[in-house]
């Protein structure tokens, strides 16, 4: 067993609070079959963030450089929290020299991106994870683990949304999510990515999509300037989907979509059973069985505890309540297990995130051209069979 990982993570914004934290708490929380992590770098182009972020949240140096990360030697694994359309070069020169990667989701800024960089983990041998930190929460995990044993029979529709509200202010800034060329995509990349993933965790793959895209502010003030710049993505995309099961779906995200604040929820719907879940009451999962007496049957409340799936490292009782920042410990745990078994299967992997990449693509065609279009590529969130 590994006895230590060192870790270099590449980007010093607001996800590195995120990855930082979970890092440092992990080894506490599953101690005693957890390797001593070392928190060995932090990269940022600016020298000021860089300096400023490794010395807030522990990391023992700083760089510039994000190449002083990937082709270090004293790194092993290399953490991506970049804006999208630099995912692929930092990820592809960690693989090549031998680093095991964690890059921050959507894969990449453009589907040739998102294709190279699963190839090229694929070849590498190394662990490869993508930061879909709600497919792994407990109760989703729970929403999953109960599918998988027959509880609701067969899944014949999923609906689910991931709505916020800070880009229905007109006066919010222009960042580079607002740049289809940085970003990739706008609210359908950034919120619909993690909605996509969590109904392919369910339900499998998908086939076809449907969809309708709006956006609402065609341009934004950049900081310190009465200079505009265009918008060049979507502020809400709606979507239909046919999964290759069969079912049907919808899927729906808007960073614009006003009250709602990180509104991400779903249902599923099966032959005998149905369950819901909303983030913002994210200890409980909503359950409902045929099997019921008809007389009392409904949606049961389950309150999460450690007896549910990635809930035990925190608090047993049922009701304590976990947090965003759990979600990340989850995800570090996933990740270091995974280097600890050679395990390049775990999930959620750069083959599952390059298909919903091709779902995210293909909604953005569809809304454009107003027609069905079809996923293309195996389906990674199939059963494995070896």
């Amino acid at each position: 067993m590994t006895k230590e990982l060192r870790f270099g993570i590449v980007g010093a914004g607001y996800m590195a609070k995120t990855h930082s934290l979970a890092l440092r708490n992990i080894g506490s929380l599953l101690w005693p079959s957890m390797p001593r992590i070392i928190l060995r770098r932090m990269a940022d182009v600016s020298e000021p963030n860089a300096s400023a972020g490794a010395s807030r949240w522990g990391w023992e140096e700083s760089t510039t450089d994000w190449r002083e990360i990937t082709r270090a030697s004293d790194i092993d694994v290399v953490i991506v929290i970049t804006p999208n359309d630099s995912h692929a070069e930092i990820a592809i020169d960690a693989f090549e020299h031998q680093k095991h990667v964690f890059c921050e989701k959507p894969l990449s800024s453009t589907l040739a991106g998102a294709e190279k960089m699963a190839a090229v983990a694929a070849s590498s041998g190394r662990v490869n994870l993508v930061n879909f930190a709600y497919r792994c929460w407990p109760a989703i995990e729970f929403a999953r683990q109960l599918i998988r044993e027959g509880e609701i029979g067969e899944p014949i529709h999923f609906e689910g949304h991931f709505f916020q509200d800070y880009a229905a202010d007109p006066e919010l800034p222009f960042s580079w999510r607002f740049d289809q060329s940085v970003s990739g995509g706008g609210a359908v990349a950034d919120l619909g990515s993690h909605i996509f993933d969590i109904s392919c965790a369910l339900m499998g793959g998908i086939a076809s999509v449907a969809a309708q895209s709006r956006r609402i502010y065609s341009e934004r003030l950049v900081v310190g300037t009465v200079q505009p710049r265009p918008v060049t993505v979507d502020d809400l995309t709606a979507s239909l989907v046919q999964f290759r099961s069969g079912a049907t779906g919808s899927v729906h995200a808007s960073w614009a979509a006003t009250g709602h604040k990180s509104d991400l929820a779903f249902s599923v719907v099966g032959t005998k059973g149905a369950i819901e879940f909303h983030w913002e009451r994210n200890n409980e999962l909503h359950f409902y069985s045929s099997k019921d007496d008809k007389k009392t049957a409904g949606f049961r409340r389950i309150m999460i505890g450690g007896m549910h799936p990635e809930a035990g490292a925190f608090w047993q009782a049922q009701g304590q309540g976990l947090g965003y920042g759990e979600a990340f410990v989850v995800t570090a745990r996933r990740l270091i297990q995974a280097v600890q078994a050679g395990d390049r299967h775990f999930e959620p992997n750069f083959a599952q995130a390059l298909h919903i990449g091709r779902v995210i693509e293909a909604a953005k065609q569809a809304a454009e051209t107003n027609s069905w279009v079809p996923i293309t590529g195996p389906d990674p969130f199939a059963p494995r069979t070896e």
